[in-house]
């Protein structure tokens, strides 16, 4: 006998067949049946083939919305590393005009030295004549 929401099978050997009834939950018999050992079988196997088929159809629709929440998060996953790949490329390029803006200070710095060291040379020859 098996108990579910809503009633319960009663399945037993009842004159040389397999008895199966199916009762409310106030205890009223909804279906009964007496039915061979070969339709038993058979009943069995068909019921077996649809609980089946109602597993795989419930699995596949899980696995379906998984795919689809999968693959909205990959999509923002790579629409994010796109925008990554953008942001990287400007500091590339912030960082390729800070080092030329480097290079261009120390040259100036070298010129402002070189002019120092030109004007001190003429300084020490004012300074001897």
């Amino acid at each position: 006998m098996v108990r579910e929401e809503g009633g319960r099978w009663d399945v037993g050997i009842q004159k040389n067949a397999v008895y199966v009834a199916r009762i409310s939950e106030s205890d009223k018999r909804i279906f009964d049946d007496s039915i061979s050992a070969d339709e038993a079988r058979d009943l069995a196997g068909l019921l077996t083939k649809f609980a089946d088929k109602l597993e795989e159809s419930a699995d596949s629709d899980t696995t379906e919305e998984s795919k689809e929440s999968k693959e909205s998060k990959e999509s923002k996953k790579s629409k994010d590393d796109e925008d990554s790949e953008d942001g990287k490329q400007s500091e590339d390029k912030d960082s390729k005009d800070g080092k030329e803006s480097e290079d261009k200070d120390s040259k100036d710095d070298k010129d402002s030295k070189d002019d120092k060291d030109s004007k001190d040379d003429k300084d020490s020859d004012q300074s001897s004549d």
